[in-house]
């Protein structure tokens, strides 16, 4: 048996729920914080749920949610995106 288990649950408006399962609740929590969808995505709810069993008993347990898409403050945001590489910003 794991010792540990991640899950994560992206709820659509429409009420259909996709379930994405981790062997390790690490790999849960990475997934949960990229997370953040594109201005004109729907609204939707994303759930991370980290297990951690001791003896065969639920030791400790983590719950975040957010509601995507998230929006940064446009101060906060990149000026681009290098295929690649990722989020750039211009010097100034």
């Amino acid at each position: 048996m794991r010792d540990q288990v991640g899950v994560l649950l992206m709820e659509e408006v429409s009420g259909e729920v996709a379930v994405q399962l981790f062997a390790e609740v690490t790999g849960a929590s990475k997934a949960f914080e990229n997370l953040k969808g594109s201005p004109l995505d729907p609204p939707r709810r994303a759930t991370f749920i980290g297990m951690h069993f001791v003896d065969g008993k639920l030791d400790a347990h983590l719950v975040h949610s957010k509601m995507l898409p998230v929006m940064e403050p446009v101060e906060d945001r990149p000026d681009g995106y290098l295929l690649g590489v990722g989020p750039v910003t211009l010097k100034k």
